[in-house]
């Protein structure tokens, strides 16, 4: 039987999906990769995080592919690449420190992003971080770094012959002086619409008339459309044969 691996951001995840809830079992099992799983009699590995990072995606699809790809069975990997401003921090082994989340992932790793509430840490020094966030978060080196990431991804899916789907969340990757050639470089059949402004899943969304939440995530009827659409570009590929 064939296994949905999604990974993303909150948006992979399903947050608000209810239009209630950040975070919930409902949300989490009707995610568009819980409905294409569902709807073709797949199996579904949830392995995304309400605010991880480009860095936490590629470090997650490394882990899953060197740690827990069983050989034998087959895949269809979605990955949900998300804004760039985003980073991974870790609380120390030593303490009893944890981020909440519902996904099967390592939850030492915090994710912090711009604009996000001081609330979410759990330790004083991580709260503090967030007033030098501007500085760390340089917009061609977060591009640069995304080019990078996404290229090493696919590169790597395709060498051990996995199935996947590559896509944007939230936003388009941008052209700096740097990651032209990268970016250039993409297999665009496996990476939907990397550079095209208004293809990424949320703002797709809201152009096909779904309504957002407060805190601009989509609800459960763009959820179904983008699983409508993620099968039709997977039949593309002949996944399903």
């Amino acid at each position: 039987m064939t296994t949905i691996v999604a990974i993303g951001c909150s948006h992979t995840y399903g947050t608000m999906l209810d239009g209630i809830q950040s975070s919930s079992l409902f949300n989490i099992n009707n995610n568009f990769a819980a409905l294409l799983a569902k709807k073709n009699n797949f199996k579904i590995s949830h392995l995304s995080q309400p605010g991880g990072s480009n860095e936490f995606i590629h470090r997650q699809t490394v882990d899953w592919l060197t740690r827990h790809k069983k050989r034998d069975e087959d895949y269809i990997v979605l990955i949900g690449w998300t804004s760039p401003f985003r980073m991974e921090l870790r609380y120390s082994e030593e303490s009893d420190l944890e981020h909440d989340v519902l996904s099967k992932i390592d939850m030492k790793y915090f994710p912090i992003s711009i604009g996000q509430g001081t609330h979410v840490a759990k330790s004083e020094q991580f709260k503090n971080i967030h007033s030098i966030l501007p500085v760390i978060f340089e917009n061609t080196k977060e591009y640069d770094m995304w080019a990078s990431y996404a290229l090493t991804t696919q590169r790597m899916l395709q060498k051990n012959k996995v199935k996947f789907l590559m896509f944007n969340t939230c936003e388009e990757i941008k052209f700096t002086q740097n990651n032209e050639d990268i970016i250039k470089s993409f297999d665009t059949k496996t990476y939907l619409n990397p550079i095209t402004p208004d293809a990424n899943f949320l703002y797709w969304g809201l152009k096909n008339g779904y309504k957002k939440t407060e805190c601009w995530h989509l609800k459960l009827d763009a959820h179904i459309a983008w699983s409508e659409y993620l099968e039709k570009q997977c039949k593309k590929l002949d996944y399903f044969t």
